[in-house]
């Protein structure tokens, strides 16, 4: 068996992998500058006055372990309002971990929790509609997919 004098190959394939997660994250800042204007041109009309909101519930079930107990809580408090402009488009954005090798992108935060609502489960508009999901991040991911791979094993 043959030994190799000197061999670096945890540097070598270090600079591999940092050089292809730096063309990833390019790769992912187009498609995140892509989403927010597949979202505008779909422009979702969803609104809802902002504010905080919590509650104060009290029930006794009637099945269950809990039966014929009094259930007391609070709930956390939520932002409850929805739509201000660009707040969906806005909150669109890359995240990763120097040398984790992931690259994510993530729409919604604390005031733009319902960001999940558009993309994957439908919503309803002010007016009481029913709007079928609005695949704006999966979409322009899935289009970009292919282009994605050239770009991230460039040298």
């Amino acid at each position: 068996m043959a030994k190799v004098a000197n061999w670096k190959g945890g540097e070598i394939f270090k600079g591999f992998i940092d050089k292809a997660e730096a063309n990833a994250n390019v790769a992912m800042d187009e498609i995140v500058v892509a989403a927010k204007s597949n979202l505008k041109m779909k422009n979702p009309q969803v609104y809802r006055a902002g504010g905080f909101s919590k509650a104060h519930v009290v029930f006794i079930p009637k099945k269950g372990r809990n039966k014929d107990t009094v259930v007391d809580f609070d709930t956390d408090k939520r932002w409850k309002g929805r739509g201000e402009p660009n707040t969906l488009g806005g909150s669109i954005r890359r995240v990763n971990r120097p040398g984790s090798n992931g690259v994510r992108i993530y729409c919604g935060n604390f005031k733009v929790y319902w960001a999940f609502m558009i993309e994957k489960s439908g919503y309803t508009d002010k007016n009481g509609t029913f709007h079928k999901p609005l695949h704006f991040l999966q979409q322009t991911f899935n289009n970009a997919k292919k282009s994605m791979i050239k770009k991230i094993a460039q040298e």
